[in-house]
């Protein structure tokens, strides 16, 4: 079996790959490696190991803001599209580069699989759809509060509409605050390590007590592939951690196994952030089978472990 995972060279992407190849499936890796977020050399790490795979992953160095060629796609069985333009601040000063990246790139792709039969498409997107506080299932209102969150609302409304006009099957996966080895260099657990283990400075946006549902990479990575084991026409599925943790309680767990005091400023809340998300993945394990099994003590451990070893 053959599949196309774009975004391949990313955070979760990479892990998405490793899992699927560990299946027996062989993969079409696409990636722009582009740097607008954060170093292109962090995604390049992970794309140089995916090629010691040898013909089981062609890669594929593509934007999909631009043309893409259907061919990519003919013996296809799936198409994960975790391919977006991620992070809050820089979507309120370019927000352009979020509407091509996430909604131009979406449709897009959309089009260019349009004439692969029997095609899954897993759209991925964001519990960001949702707003401020996400304490509701997948039927709750979605009123995203950035640019960021919009945009993604768009590429979902997007996958929705030309999924139906071209007959195209999908499932769309609302990710939440995924964490662990590989995470991006701009992300909150990845920033709080390193300042620990540096001794340097760490800005908190308000007073640290906004909490989120984090939920641990390979576990996001397993709720991605039960959706395609059990694949179900149209569903929009969440896909949290089961712990409600408060950026307060990060830190303290990651001075406790640092052997650290972190140094800690709070300043102004940013601007369209999350005040709290909680466990909302309750269709998830009743229809797929859904069932995130790494607690956030063990998975902050597993992260620092990995950041140690970047910082040797």
């Amino acid at each position: 079996m053959r599949v196309a995972v774009t975004g391949a060279a990313g955070f979760i992407g990479s892990h998405l790959v490793e899992r699927l190849l560990l299946e027996g499936i062989d993969i079409v890796a696409l990636d722009s490696l582009n740097g607008d977020l954060y170093p292109s050399d962090v995604k390049s790490k992970n794309w140089d190991i995916q090629g010691l795979h040898g013909s089981r992953v062609e890669r594929i160095n593509l934007d999909l803001r631009e043309a893409i060629d259907p061919q990519i796609f003919t013996d296809c069985k799936a198409i994960f599209h975790l391919a977006a333009m991620p992070g809050l601040s820089l979507s309120w000063t370019n927000t352009k580069l979020y509407i091509d990246s996430n909604l131009l790139a979406t449709c897009n792709l959309m089009s260019a699989c349009e004439s692969v039969q029997n095609l899954k498409f897993f759209h991925i997107s964001t519990s960001s759809v949702y707003g401020k506080n996400v304490t509701g299932d997948e039927n709750s209102p979605l009123n995203p509060i950035s640019p960021y969150g919009v945009t993604k609302l768009a590429a979902e409304k997007a996958v929705i509409a030309m999924g139906s006009a071209k007959n195209i099957n999908y499932n769309i996966l609302r990710l939440f605050s995924v964490y662990g080895p590989r995470q991006r260099p701009d992300m909150a657990f990845n920033i709080f390590i390193r300042k620990i283990l540096l001794g340097e400075q760490i800005q908190i946006f308000g007073d640290g007590t906004q909490s989120r549902a984090n939920t641990f990479v390979k576990d996001i990575v397993e709720g991605i592939f039960l959706a395609f084991r059990h694949f179900e026409p149209g569903e929009i599925y969440n896909l949290s951690g089961k712990e409600e943790v408060s950026v307060n309680e990060v830190l303290s767990i990651m001075e406790e196994q640092l052997g650290k005091t972190a140094n800690i400023t709070n300043i102004e809340e940013r601007l369209g952030d999350q005040q709290r998300t909680v466990d909302v993945s309750s269709k998830a394990l009743r229809q797929i089978g859904y069932n995130p099994s790494t607690n956030i003590s063990k998975g902050i451990a597993e992260q620092i472990k990995w950041q140690r070893e970047l910082l040797q």
